[in-house]
């Protein structure tokens, strides 16, 4: 068996315990969150998230602040720019669609050019995405 295959079934078999101890995290969490102790404390802050600890034990329940764009949009235009308020800040986004963008610039060269100057591409690091254990080659 080559050192691939040995590493690449080792890889399977870890993974398949990492899924068996987090599926049993997973219970253990729940089954802490169902007791009564865990619903004394969760009361306290099932309003407005955050977290608690009692015995060693921290809850929490995670919020996410959301502000709601067109009515901030309403609200700032009400104020000059330069009387803002320190908290605001104004961005602009542009989200470029790829599959979209390539069909057009193959289409467009001559207005593509100045695009292809914003354009790049950012690598992630090497990975092994995933190992299908029954097509593993068994070599004597």
């Amino acid at each position: 068996m080559s050192e691939v295959t040995s590493l690449a079934k080792q890889l399977v078999a870890a993974n398949r315990k990492k899924a068996e101890i987090d599926q049993c995290i997973k219970g253990l969490k729940q089954k802490i969150l169902d007791t009564p102790d865990a619903s004394s404390v969760m009361q306290l802050i099932h309003n407005q998230g955050g977290s608690s600890t009692k015995d060693g034990i921290t809850y929490s329940i995670s919020r996410k602040i959301q502000w709601d764009q067109e009515l901030l949009d309403e609200v700032l235009e009400l104020i000059p720019r330069e009387e803002w308020p320190p908290f605001v800040t104004q961005q602009i986004t542009y989200k470029v669609d790829n599959t979209f963008w390539n069909k057009w610039a193959i289409e467009n060269p001559t207005l593509a050019v100045p695009f292809h100057r914003a354009r790049s591409v950012k690598l992630g690091d090497p990975s092994v995405e995933k190992v299908n254990a029954d097509k593993l080659k068994e070599e004597d």
